[in-house]
């Protein structure tokens, strides 16, 4: 778990973002995510996956307005803990489970989830992975939705190099229409770029949901007292963005499992063909 084994300094952005619980982080926030949810459509009835749950924001938010089932895993104990608090806090435990796990080798069977819902996750990791693990658990004509930063235009060698400095090696934003490939190449059908937009102005996202979130507002004072390097690192990362927010958009990346192909009917005719031409079976020596 990441407590306080490792300065701000030290921590990835990952590790960070664990610390400090944030279950909000990704490009829009949380109005954002009440935006995608509003076009995605999910009904009660229907069983969910929030792939990268982070502190529960998400998952705990659709249980109390939909009334669905949901299960939120997260690669970190420390986001699990604090997403069963808020589902505890919010009475919405018997709807909401989360548990620790890897969204490249997720611990369910084929043909789940009728909705895997992701938040800025995949633009970190190998696409190909996420994109197949998403396609096997979902049940056929279920929906995926990924929220996930995009290139607008190529970008500098300079700024890339900065990026990574900011948010970790391996981080990948792709283009809306290389996004969209990487959902199909899954084998997903119905792809489009739901919501896309340019990023805005009020690009420190972090510290915006760290004021809004009551799970984490009463322990940032603590955070910033124990360890002074948190608000320069935060102000770093914001400071990237808002100077390179014109090479960058957001959008959801949304597209439908296939239903299985039906088994091919022979008519009469091929029926009758296949028997007359059938190979027999050579014979060997």
């Amino acid at each position: 778990m990441i407590r306080e084994t490792k300065r701000v300094d030290e921590m990835n952005y990952f590790e960070l973002i664990a610390w400090l619980g944030i279950g909000s982080s990704h490009p829009g926030g949380f109005p954002a995510t009440k935006q995608n949810l509003d076009v995605i459509g999910v009904r009660p009835e229907e069983y969910l996956l929030d792939a990268g749950c982070g502190s529960g924001l998400t998952a705990c938010y659709l249980a109390k307005t939909i009334g669905c089932k949901i299960i939120g895993i997260d690669i970190n104990p420390h986001m699990i803990e604090k997403a069963r608090l808020r589902a505890e806090k919010e009475g919405v435990s018997h709807l909401v489970d989360f548990r620790a796990a890897d969204v490249y080798e997720l611990p369910f069977e084929d043909n789940h989830f009728d909705v895997v819902l992701a938040e800025s996750i995949t633009v970190f990791l190998d696409k190909e992975k996420v994109y197949q693990e998403f396609y096997r658990v979902l049940k056929p004509e279920g929906r995926v939705a990924d929220l996930e930063m995009a290139l607008l235009k190529d970008l500098p060698v300079i700024v890339r190099r900065q990026m990574e400095e900011c948010f970790g090696l391996g981080t990948n934003p792709l283009s809306f229409e290389e996004w969209g490939n990487a959902l199909a190449q899954a084998g997903f059908q119905n792809v489009e770029i739901k919501n896309p937009q340019p990023l805005r102005d009020n690009s420190n996202v972090v510290l915006n949901e760290l004021k809004k979130d009551w799970v984490l507002v009463k322990d940032l004072m603590n955070k910033l007292h124990r360890q002074p390097r948190l608000l320069p690192r935060l102000q770093k990362n914001a400071s990237f963005m808002k100077r390179n927010r014109s090479y960058y958009g957001f959008g959801l990346i949304y597209g439908r499992k296939p239903l299985p192909s039906p088994p091919v009917k022979l008519g009469f005719k091929d029926w009758v063909r296949n028997v007359i031409f059938r190979r027999k079976p050579k014979k060997f020596n």
